[in-house]
């Protein structure tokens, strides 16, 4: 892939690798982190998480010792570096790239702003951060003359090479999504999920946010905003069908589909999953031709299927790209294009506080950032610590009408600077 394992022993042969900052050593961050041990050219120097302490101590052995990261302290090729601090990881004089796999919203505007404040290359497992102010921080990162993406390996990364490839061969694309990994269940929440969180290892917030929907409205958005390519209803379709059935079920209405225009997004729940998908056709009767020569379909819809994606052992690739290349795996273009509204999730009475992303109150929808905005609903990015108005029953949109107190924090700041330099 673009010589990437050859640059990549050529530095580590110089003894020059790619040091590598990571932000979040959960399930995530410690997986990446030992991905990375097996890589040429590639090293983690300092980690960071407001659960360092008790974090640390589940790594994979990197043949270092460990040491607290001081103020001004440099550390040598035998130390891994420590700290609770994510922007002093983030500003790290000896450090490459950062990479943020917290999935706070918060701390991911905190992460990639101290980071590209300090000319770093900023590679982002945090699409809840990025479908928020990805925009801005594109933005930023550019005038500092560093990257900004998003990192291969979920599905958006996924897709987006499927539609990259699709549009260079000018495809027309009808559809595009990812099979859901888990059963739908709006009032999904920490304490029901429990035990299936154990089972699977898993972090029992980042679980809800799999089951209630909210994480693919998510995904689905930030490839939105890096394509252009939209929802065709609010919360998408997420129709139960086959990989077999998939060129059937997305396709227009008056064709027998569910579509009411081509160029969405969606998901699946079937046995598409954990993989993605893409619809494209053509009008051209040649390559129809071809395309049923190859066996791939009698049309009029196609199928581009990867029924994989790698998770956090594919981010290297996005470092790499990011280091050699100066080249973003998945970013969004301009303004947003979709948004996820906060939708109660239980009856909630004026005065409580909003949990967030994953939590016992709301869950997100996916809508366009347009309507979003119109309505002046509150985006699920920024729910997290807002302070209820006025009751909300269970199903109800919130809107920042309805709010008594909103926390005015660096992603608040930077998602109200993002509005009015874009819109």
């Amino acid at each position: 892939m673009y010589d990437l394992h050859k640059k990549l022993k050529k530095i580590e042969k110089k003894g020059e690798p790619i040091r590598i900052a990571l932000c979040g050593i959960g399930h995530m961050g410690r997986c990446l982190f030992s991905q990375v041990r097996s890589i040429p050219g590639m090293e983690v120097v300092a980690v960071a998480d407001r659960n360092v302490l008790k974090l640390v101590k589940k790594l994979p052995d990197a043949g270092k010792s460990f040491v607290e990261i001081g103020c001004g302290q440099n550390i040598s090729s035998h130390e891994l570096g420590y700290t609770a601090d994510i922007a002093s990881a983030a500003s790290l004089p000896w450090a490459d790239v950062v990479v943020d796999a917290t999935g706070s919203c918060s701390a991911g505007a905190e992460i990639a702003a101290c980071a590209i404040e300090n000319n770093k290359d900023v590679v982002s497992l945090n699409v809840e951060a990025d479908t928020a102010i990805g925009p801005m921080l594109k933005k930023l990162a550019s005038r500092a003359g560093v990257v900004y993406t998003l990192a291969a390996g979920d599905e958006p990364g996924a897709l987006k090479e499927l539609y990259d490839f699709a549009v260079l061969i000018g495809m027309e694309i009808v559809a595009c999504g990812k099979g859901k990994n888990n059963p739908l269940d709006r009032d999904a929440n920490p304490s029901t999920l429990a035990v299936y969180s154990k089972q699977k290892g898993a972090d029992a917030r980042m679980m809800t946010s799999f089951v209630d929907g909210t994480k693919t409205m998510i995904e689905m958005a930030c490839l939105s905003n890096a394509t252009g390519l939209a929802a065709d209803c609010r919360g998408m379709h997420g129709p139960k069908a086959g990989l077999g059935e998939l060129t059937g079920v997305f396709e227009l209405e008056k064709n027998g589909g569910i579509l009411s225009r081509t160029g969405v997004i969606d998901f699946v729940i079937g046995d598409v999953a954990p993989g993605v998908f893409l619809i494209y056709s053509t009008a051209d009767d040649l390559l129809k031709e071809e395309l049923r020569y190859l066996l791939l379909g009698e049309g009029p819809n196609y199928l581009l299927y990867r029924p994989y994606h790698l998770a956090s052992m594919e981010v290297p690739v996005s470092i790499a790209m990011a280091y050699f290349y100066r080249q973003a795996t998945i970013v969004a273009e301009n303004n947003l294009v979709s948004d996820i509204l906060t939708v109660a999730k239980t009856d909630l009475d004026a005065g409580q506080v909003i949990d967030g992303i994953g939590g016992y109150k709301v869950y997100g929808l996916l809508d366009s950032y347009d309507q979003v905005k119109k309505e002046k609903l509150l985006p699920i990015g920024l729910s997290e610590g807002c302070v209820l108005g006025r009751s909300k029953k269970r199903g109800e949109p919130i809107s920042y009408e309805d709010l008594q107190d909103i926390p005015q924090n660096k992603l608040y700041r930077m998602r109200m600077s993002q509005e009015a330099q874009f819109d």
